[in-house]
């Protein structure tokens, strides 16, 4: 739509002209007095947008080196409490194991305890008839 050199050769002309007309000691108009105006502010938006690119960039790579700083701290966070979680799984099948052990006894128990009583029972009907 609009052509950014063509439009800077042009300011550049223009301004030029003023700036031999200023040197040589002559007097300039308004309308040749906004071109100098339009001029600095070109160059000074040029220089705002170089700032602003080297910021940018400035701020994308101290971005990138703090994701990568929160990253590795992640992962470390996760694998001190994937440990800690594998520690807790180990205490909990320790404890299924002895609560499996002590269930297994009682059974043993239980079941000498019914077959004793009744062996008992059986003898004692067979001796007091």
């Amino acid at each position: 739509m609009f052509d950014d050199k063509f439009f800077e050769d042009w300011l550049d002309n223009q301004a030029q002209k003023v700036m031999e007309q200023v040197a040589g000691g002559q007097s300039i108009l308004p309308e040749q007095m906004m071109i100098l105006v339009l001029k600095a502010q070109t160059n000074h938006f040029a220089h705002l947008d170089i700032e602003l690119r080297e910021d940018i960039q400035t701020l994308d790579k101290r971005l990138s080196g703090e994701m990568q700083n929160m990253n590795e701290r992640l992962s470390k966070e996760m694998q001190e409490l994937r440990k800690d979680m594998d520690k807790r799984f180990e205490q909990v099948d320790k404890r299924f194991e002895a609560l499996t052990t002590r269930i297994d006894r009682f059974m043993i128990w239980s079941f000498a305890t019914t077959l004793t009583t009744g062996g008992i029972v059986i003898a004692a009907i067979k001796l007091f008839p």
